[in-house]
C-alpha cells in the first residue's frame, strides 16, 4: 500500500507533465510570426515557349494553412475559383485555359496565403512568353541562305543565257528585234505568269522567314498571304478592268464610224472610198485602225475583209458581230447605206442598254458593299466582347460527362489570338467570294470582280489591323 504522502506526490507530477504537454503547442503556435513561404516549381525555363502553360507553387509554413484565405490572380482576374486552379495545403496549380492563353509578353500571377495565425505571404511571379522562341540547334530553315542559293543560282542561268546568245550572234546573225518578231511575247505573260512565279517564291521566302525568326507577329502568315495574292492576281484584275473600259470605248466609236460610213454613202460614196474618205478625219480610239484599214483598201483587199481585220484585234463581240454583218452587206448589194445605218442605230441601242443594266446593276454591288460592312462591325463586337465571356467549355458534351463516358477528353478551347486568326482568315476568304460574285454579277464575268476582291482585302486587313490587332 503507497501512503498517502507519496500518492499525492506522484498526482502532483502527473499535473504539470500534462499542463506542459497542453501548453507546449500552445506556446509554439502561440509565437509562429513567420508567414509561409511560397516557391515557384515549375515552369522555371524561359522564356515559355506555350500559350497555356501550367504553373505550380509550393507552399510552406510552421503551422496549418487558411485554405479559405488563398487568392490567385492572372494578371487582375481573380481565378481562385476557376476550374483550371488546384489549391491544396502544401501547393497551387494553375493552368491557363486556352481562352485566356498567354499572348506573346510579359505575365503576372499574384498569390497570396495567409496561415491560421494571420500571417499572411504575398507574392508575384513573371513569366515571359514567346511562342516564336527556337533553341539553340533549332534554328530550322536559314531564309537567307537560301535567298543567297537563288541569287548564285540567278547568276549562272544569267550567264548561260548570255554565252549562248552571244553563240548565236557570231553564228547565225542572232537580234532581239527577229527574235520577237518571229516570236510575239503574249501580254498574259506579264500580267499572269510572271507575277504568279513571283508571288510563289515571294511567298515561300516570306514564310519561311516569319516562321523562323521570333518575335514576330501572329498574323504575319496571314500578312504574307495577302500580299501574295496582291502580287499574283494585281496585274491581271487591273489589266482586266482596263480592258473592259477600252473595249467599251472601241464599242462606242465603233458605232459612231458606222453611222459616218453610212452618212458618206447617202453623200455618193462606196463603203471603201467611205473608209479612205474618214481615216484622214477620224480622231477617234479607231483611228490608228482606220488608217490601216485605209491603206490594206488601197492595195486591193475587199471590204468585207477589211473591216473584219479591223474588228478583229479589238475582243469585242459586239464588233465582230457588226463588222460581219457590214461586210456581208457590201457584197449582197441593194441599199447597203440603210443596212449600215440599221446596224448603227442598233449597235448604239444595245450599247446605251447595256450602260444602263451595269448603273443599276452597280447600285446592286454597293448593297453588297454594305452588307460587308455589317459584316465588319458584326466581326468587331463578337470579338471584343468574347473576353467577357469567360472560360467556356465548348465540348459537345462538357469534360465532365466525357471523362465520365471513359473518353477522358475534351474539344481544345482555342486561345483568343487564335480566335481571332480564324475570323480574319474567314473575313479574308470571304472578301474574295465576294469579290468575285460582285464581279460575275456586274459584268459577266469573274475575272473582272478580282479588283473588288483586292479591294475587299485591303479593307479586311486595314480593319483588322486598326480595330482588331
Amino acid at each position: 500500500m503507497i501512503p498517502m504522502k507519496k500518492q499525492q506526490t506522484h498526482l502532483i507530477i502527473l499535473i504539470i507533465l500534462l499542463t506542459f504537454t497542453l501548453l507546449i503547442p500552445v506556446t509554439v503556435h502561440a509565437d509562429d510570426t513567420e508567414p509561409p513561404t511560397l516557391s515557384l516549381v515549375e515552369p522555371t525555363k524561359t522564356p515559355i515557349i506555350t500559350s497555356t502553360p501550367t504553373v505550380i507553387i509550393n507552399i510552406s509554413d510552421n503551422s496549418e494553412i487558411n485554405l479559405n484565405s488563398i487568392i490567385v490572380k492572372d494578371e487582375n482576374f481573380d481565378v481562385t475559383e476557376w476550374d483550371e486552379t488546384t489549391i491544396s495545403d502544401n501547393k497551387i496549380q494553375y493552368r491557363t485555359s486556352e481562352i485566356f492563353s498567354w499572348e506573346d509578353g510579359v505575365h503576372n500571377l499574384s498569390v497570396t496565403v495567409e496561415d491560421i495565425h494571420g500571417n499572411q505571404a504575398s507574392e508575384t511571379f513573371k513569366f515571359t512568353i514567346d511562342t516564336t522562341y527556337v533553341e539553340a540547334g533549332e534554328e530550322g530553315i536559314n531564309v537567307f541562305f537560301i535567298i543567297q542559293l537563288i541569287l548564285i543560282g540567278t547568276i549562272i542561268a544569267f550567264l548561260a543565257i548570255s554565252l549562248y546568245i552571244l553563240y548565236l550572234k557570231k553564228t547565225k546573225n542572232f537580234t532581239f528585234e527577229k527574235f520577237f518578231a518571229q516570236h510575239p511575247i503574249k501580254k498574259e505573260v506579264f500580267i499572269i505568269y510572271i507575277p504568279i512565279i513571283i508571288a510563289f517564291l515571294f511567298t515561300i521566302l516570306a514564310l519561311a522567314y516569319v516562321t523562323s525568326t521570333p518575335g514576330m507577329s501572329a498574323f504575319a502568315p496571314e500578312y504574307v498571304l495577302v500580299l501574295g495574292f496582291f502580287i499574283a492576281i494585281g496585274p491581271y484584275a487591273v489589266d482586266a478592268q482596263l480592258e473592259r473600259r477600252i473595249i467599251k470605248k472601241y464599242e462606242q466609236a465603233y458605232a459612231q464610224l458606222l453611222f459616218e460610213i453610212a452618212d458618206a454613202m447617202r453623200g455618193g460614196l462606196d463603203p471603201t472610198k467611205a473608209i479612205i474618205e474618214l481615216s484622214t478625219t477620224d480622231t477617234s480610239i479607231l483611228s490608228d485602225r482606220l488608217k490601216a484599214a485605209a491603206d490594206n483598201i488601197k492595195l486591193g483587199r475587199p471590204f468585207d475583209h477589211v473591216m473584219k481585220a479591223m474588228a478583229d484585234p479589238i475582243k469585242s463581240e459586239l464588233v465582230k458581230r457588226y463588222a460581219t454583218l457590214i461586210g456581208d452587206t457590201s457584197k449582197i448589194g441593194g441599199e447597203p447605206s440603210l443596212v449600215i445605218h440599221r446596224a448603227a442605230k442598233d449597235m448604239d441601242d444595245f450599247i446605251k442598254v447595256g450602260n444602263e443594266r451595269r448603273r443599276q446593276l452597280m447600285s446592286q454591288a454597293v448593297t453588297i458593299y454594305i452588307a460587308f460592312g455589317v459584316l465588319l462591325i458584326v466581326l468587331y463586337q463578337l470579338i471584343t466582347m468574347f473576353p467577357s465571356l469567360g472560360s467556356i467549355d465548348v465540348s459537345l458534351m462538357g469534360t465532365t460527362n466525357l471523362e465520365a463516358a471513359g473518353s477522358g477528353s475534351s474539344v481544345d478551347r482555342m486561345s483568343f489570338t487564335t480566335i481571332k486568326q480564324r475570323f480574319f482568315d474567314l473575313l479574308l476568304m470571304n472578301s474574295i467570294g465576294t469579290g468575285t460574285i460582285i464581279g460575275s454579277f456586274i459584268d459577266g464575268h469573274i475575272k473582272f470582280g478580282l479588283i473588288h476582291s483586292i479591294i475587299l482585302v485591303a479593307v479586311s486587313v486595314v480593319f483588322f489591323v486598326l480595330m482588331i490587332i
